[in-house]
């Protein structure tokens, strides 16, 4: 059985969102994670009660001891999703630096970062 929430990291709260086509919240199951073809990310939904499908945007929320960002050396990052190109979490920092911790504590940066 899927999980009926996202990460907390990603939806702090205990409800799910509101139906978009219902109006109700009751019976919204969270089904996974997904890329758009924008860039961004999105948590998708399921309605029980219409059944509809809906998507809302992922919100990076911040970490209070999160590490530092191996590229600027911030120290404010926010844990962004998890990784399974990378067996970890990504993360990222204010100034959009994406980076990996793997589950060994090990930073990994994307091929292209130089």
């Amino acid at each position: 059985m899927a999980d009926l929430f996202p990460p907390p990291q990603q939806w702090p709260v205990l409800q799910p969102p509101d139906c978009p086509t219902c109006q109700t919240g009751a019976d919204v199951v969270f089904i996974g994670d997904a890329d758009r073809i924008d860039g961004g990310q999105a948590n998708i939904w399921h309605c029980r009660s219409c059944p509809d499908d809906f998507a809302t945007t992922i919100t990076f929320w911040p970490v209070l001891e999160g590490p530092d960002c191996p590229y600027c050396g911030q120290g404010f990052t926010c844990w962004a999703a998890i990784d399974p190109d990378h067996g970890g979490d990504l993360w990222t920092c204010e100034h959009g630096h994406e980076f990996v911790v793997d589950p060994e504590g090990l930073i990994v940066l994307p091929k292209d970062a130089a």
